[in-house]
């Protein structure tokens, strides 16, 4: 931060210096336009001129697993930076370039563009400005959804293939999810990308954020569901899988009508799914009740996690409806 001292012109009217680095990093030269605009109590100076893309160098000579490199990568990436020069101080050794090429893939629009014996240079290709953020958080909600739908059907079924390619579904929405949630992040910080996404203002910028990882951890629930189905022994007994999905479908309401009510500003509905979440958690209790009447000890922790996980579904979804609240006065 810098602070400046507010002067006046023979004119009468205002004016203030800007520092110097600040000018010479934007490119920007005597003559050249600023916008100036007001935002609440703000006053923002935005330049229309071509910025450097945001780089992160990112120093690997001591990860000694993928964990870690992926972790950075995946950061880098969330957090805007369009650059991301993963170096190493001696050569790169092939099972790094290996974790670093398997990062790449887990990220939409991130690719390789130079590779060197010490150095790979991630790029990342996506304009934000040529996205919807509310059409994109619509699709990831619903797709998150379809997860938990499929994920209940094939316990009911006793069917793996479909457990299988619920799985595999919501493993691939990460993508979306990580997209969106730099999309997201971005906002906070360009006047412009939030003209464009229908952001207000910060506040709103900042609560669409959060929304979104709300959303993300609904889908991670959804996905671990699915992989616990196919953890699962045998079928369980007809009344403990209607109890599970009639929790899914209160549970996958809740999270429908969140997202809609964060999108049309509605705090009425979204009041209405946080008063839901006293029923989920009568209907959990249920669940575990009929869970330990079966006493099948070779299902029982699969299913009881299923049932935990389906909680926090919806316990996610009463915190997005608590983000449209906040949304609708940002």
């Amino acid at each position: 931060m810098e602070v400046r001292k507010l002067q006046t012109t023979a004119g009468g009217t205002f004016m203030v210096t800007v520092p110097r680095d600040w000018v010479e990093k934007l490119g920007l030269k005597k003559g050249d336009h600023l916008s100036v605009e007001r935002e609440g109590n703000n006053i923002i100076l935005s330049s229309s001129a071509s910025v450097s893309p945001e780089r992160r160098p990112l120093e690997i000579s001591g990860f000694r697993e993928m964990k870690m490199l992926d972790l950075c990568v995946t950061a880098a990436y969330m957090v805007g930076h369009d650059v991301t020069e993963v170096v190493s101080g001696r050569k790169m050794a092939p099972e790094q370039k290996r974790w670093t090429r398997e990062a790449v893939e887990h990220l939409l629009g991130l690719e390789i563009s130079e590779e060197y014996s010490d150095q790979m240079i991630l790029q990342n290709f996506i304009d934000p400005m040529k996205f919807d953020a509310f059409r994109m958080f619509e699709r990831f909600s619903a797709a998150s959804i379809a997860v938990l739908s499929d994920s209940v059907k094939a316990l009911a079924d006793a069917d793996p293939s479909l457990a299988q390619d619920a799985f595999e579904r919501g493993g691939d929405s990460t993508k979306n999810y990580r997209l969106l949630y730099r999309l997201a992040l971005q906002c906070s910080n360009d006047k412009r990308l939030r003209v464009h996404m229908n952001l207000p203002n910060v506040t709103s910028a900042v609560v669409f954020l959060q929304s979104v990882r709300e959303l993300g951890r609904a889908a991670y629930y959804s996905m671990r569901i699915a992989q616990h189905v196919l953890e699962l022994k045998r079928r369980p007994a007809s009344a403990l899988i209607d109890a599970i999905a009639e929790m899914a479908r209160m549970a996958a309401s809740m999270q429908e009508q969140a997202a809609a009510a964060l999108m049309g500003r509605n705090v009425e509905i979204a009041s209405a799914v946080i008063d839901r979440l006293d029923r989920v958690r009568k209907l959990n209790e249920g669940a575990y009740l009929l869970l330990f009447r079966e006493r099948d000890e070779e299902s029982s922790m699969a299913i009881s996690q299923i049932v935990r996980d389906i909680r926090n579904i919806a316990s996610h979804a009463s915190a997005l409806a608590e983000d449209a609240a906040l949304f609708a006065f940002a």
